[in-house]
C-alpha cells in the first residue's frame, strides 16, 4: 500500500521556493549592478551662441513690422530646423570622425547626433544654448561647440538666401515696368530719327524744340507715364531695398562646451530592481518545481 503524500510534506519542501526566491532577488541585485556598471553613460555638454536672426519684414504704415518676442518667427524656425538636417550633421560627424569612433555607418552616426542635442533659444536676450548628450565625455563637448560653431555660419546663409530670393522677387515685379520704358524710349528714339533729329532720350535732353511735331510728342508722353510707372514701382520697393542693404548684428559662441566629468544617467536603481524582479520571477519558478519534484520522491 502507497504511503500518502500529505500536505504536511508538500509544505515541508517550501523551503526551497523561499530559499530559491530570496537567492534570486540577491542575485537579481547584483547582477543589476553589473549590467549598469556596463551600460553606456550619458554625459550632457552645454554650449552658448548669441542668436541674431533678420526679422520677417512685412508692410506696415510706419516702416518694418517686426514679430512678436515670444513667438519664433519662419527666418528663426528655419535656422533650428536646418542645423537638425542631414546636411549640417554629416559635416560635423565628418569632422569629428564619429563614424569610426563609433564603428558605425556615417547614416547610423547622424542617425545618433540628431537625438543627441537640443536647442533652446531664449528670445529675451537672444542666446541659444546648445545641449548636447553623449556617450563620451569628451565628444559629448566637442558635438556640443561643433554644433554652436555650426549656427552662425547656417543664420549666414539663410539670411542671404533670403535677400537673393528678395531682390530677385523685386527685379521680376519691376521688369514688365522696365520692358514697357524701353520700348517706350525706342519709339521715341525712331520718331525723332524719322524727322531727322539724332538726339539721345535720355535725363537731361531738352527736347522741347520737337514737341511741335505730333508723332515726337505722342512718343515723348508715352515714354514720360512709362517713366513714371517705372519710378512709382521703385519707389514701392525702398522701404524693402533699405531693409536688406542693412547688416544684421553678427551671431558668434559665447560660451564654449567642456567635458562634463560626471555622467547624468543612466540610473543605478532603475537596473537593480529590474533584475531583481526577473530573479524574484526565475527564483519563484524554479523554487516551485523542485518543491513538487521533492515532494514526488521525498514525500
Amino acid at each position: 500500500m502507497k504511503k500518502r503524500r500529505g500536505r504536511r510534506g508538500f509544505w515541508w519542501w517550501s523551503w526551497l521556493l523561499i530559499v530559491l526566491t530570496i537567492g534570486g532577488v540577491v542575485g537579481g541585485f547584483f547582477y543589476g549592478k553589473k549590467r549598469w556598471d556596463e551600460a553606456p553613460k550619458e554625459y550632457v555638454a552645454y554650449s552658448t551662441v548669441s542668436f541674431y536672426v533678420r526679422d520677417v519684414f512685412s508692410p506696415a504704415q510706419d516702416g518694418i513690422q517686426v514679430g512678436s518676442a515670444e513667438v519664433l518667427d519662419a527666418n528663426e524656425s528655419e535656422v533650428l530646423r536646418n542645423a537638425k538636417l542631414e546636411k549640417s550633421l554629416n559635416g560635423i560627424a565628418l569632422n569629428l570622425d564619429f563614424a569610426n569612433q563609433w564603428g558605425v555607418t556615417q547614416n547610423e552616426a547622424v542617425i545618433k547626433l540628431r537625438g543627441g542635442f537640443d536647442l533652446d533659444l531664449d528670445q529675451t536676450t537672444d542666446q541659444l544654448a546648445v545641449e548636447a548628450r553623449l556617450n563620451d565625455s569628451q565628444n559629448t563637448a566637442d558635438f556640443a561647440n561643433a554644433v554652436a560653431d555650426e549656427i552662425p555660419n547656417l543664420i549666414k546663409q539663410l539670411d542671404e538666401k533670403n535677400k537673393e530670393e528678395a531682390l530677385e522677387q523685386f527685379s521680376r515685379d519691376a521688369q514688365p515696368f522696365v520692358d514697357e520704358n524701353i520700348t517706350a524710349k525706342e519709339k521715341l528714339k525712331e520718331s525723332l530719327a524719322a524727322k531727322g533729329v539724332k538726339l539721345e532720350p535720355g535725363p537731361g535732353v531738352d527736347l522741347g524744340d520737337y514737341l511741335y511735331i505730333p508723332e515726337i510728342l505722342d512718343a515723348k508722353l508715352e515714354w514720360d507715364s512709362t517713366s513714371d510707372a517705372l519710378q512709382a514701382i521703385y519707389d514701392s520697393q525702398s522701404e524693402y531695398r533699405n531693409y536688406w542693404s542693412k547688416k544684421v548684428r553678427p551671431s558668434f559662441v559665447i560660451a564654449k562646451a567642456t567635458a562634463p566629468p560626471n555622467f547624468v544617467g543612466p540610473n543605478l536603481q532603475p537596473f537593480q530592481a529590474r533584475w531583481s524582479v526577473y530573479g524574484m520571477t526565475l527564483g519563484l519558478v524554479v523554487g516551485s518545481l523542485l518543491m513538487l519534484i521533492c515532494w514526488k520522491l521525498f514525500p
